[in-house]
């Protein structure tokens, strides 16, 4: 909740304690319908799209007329970011935004429905550098930082590059010699007063004769701000493990397989406690021994997320 402090002020106790199960009172001209309709829509969107679309619909009239407003709406979504759209050519995926006239505003006259569709279908920004989507009960951003935006340890890694048929990048770097990884982000961009976890995404491909690690593998993460001691590092044993090309491990130590198909791995975390300053978000991987103990790893980029929002698909 934004701003939890103003809106219990200016409610009654439905949203408290045991008075939550209280039906709302109908025809209360004297009560919450006495406000003024800017003024409800202010304090709606001081809350959370949760919160928007649950209790506070109910309350009222007038409550459930600011729950769909597009003033409140406008709020929720990051309008500057989707300025920076752009509609990626990929040839095996679809993109839903491909749909979607130029004028993005101008498609969604209910701004609800924007939100929710940007919830749903991750948004290309700049380029393609990186895709956004919203976190759907918080309302808080998510990025995927795109390979070809990372830094690679070794030179020859994008010579080693793949196709990648699956996923929203044409081409991506396959590694096999030194794992050494960057990405970064301005801290601008993220949510406010929000703990993120930024994950390394990647995939093993069927084109080489060994995927997997033929050692274990010892690496260290990093995520924080250079120079300014916010930062967590951690080191991580991945174990010896080859894929098999039918059945994919779910678990492999620490590496987890998502839905999607991907493996990813924790990083770190970082409390974004104040958004708008443009500093400089790093997030780091390097092993710290066998440096050619590995095959066949495609690097999809990082995620950045929310610590408890839902990975995207």
């Amino acid at each position: 909740m934004k701003n939890p402090s103003l809106l219990m002020l200016l409610l009654p106790c439905t949203l408290k304690g045991s008075c939550s199960k209280r039906p709302p009172m109908r025809g209360d001209t004297k009560g919450m319908n006495a406000l003024p309709q800017d003024l409800i829509e202010e304090i709606v969107s001081r809350t959370s799209p949760a919160h928007t679309c649950g209790k506070l619909s109910l309350l009222s009239k007038s409550f459930r007329s600011a729950a769909e407003s597009n003033n409140v709406w406008e709020r929720f979504l990051p309008l500057d970011i989707i300025s920076r759209r752009t509609v990626q050519n990929q040839r095996w995926y679809n993109d839903p935004w491909k749909q979607i006239g130029s004028d993005t505003l101008r498609h969604f006259p209910a701004k609800k429905d924007l939100y929710f569709f940007l919830c749903d279908n991750p948004l290309y920004i700049d380029n393609g550098a990186m895709y956004i989507w919203l976190d759907k009960l918080s309302g808080n951003k998510c990025f995927h930082i795109g390979p070809m935006s990372l830094t690679l340890g070794h030179l020859d890694g994008w010579k080693n590059s793949w196709l990648c048929k699956a996923q929203r990048f044409n081409r991506v770097p396959g590694l096999e010699q030194n794992l050494e990884i960057e990405g970064k982000i301005s801290t601008s961009l993220l949510s406010q007063n929000t703990t993120y976890t930024a994950y390394l995404l990647f995939d093993f491909t069927t084109s080489c004769w060994f995927k997997g690690f033929r050692k274990i593998e010892l690496l260290e993460t990093f995520v924080g701000i250079d120079g300014y001691g916010e930062s967590d590092n951690r080191r991580v044993n991945i174990p010896a493990h080859r894929l098999k090309y039918d059945k994919p491990a779910e678990f492999i130590g620490p590496l987890v397989l998502r839905k999607d198909g991907l493996y990813e791995l924790e990083l770190g975390n970082y409390l974004n406690k104040q958004g708008g300053e443009n500093r400089e978000l790093r997030m780091r991987l390097r092993e710290v021994r066998n440096k050619d103990s590995k095959g066949g790893i495609l690097v999809l980029g990082i995620e950045i997320r929310p610590s408890s929002s839902m990975k995207t698909s």
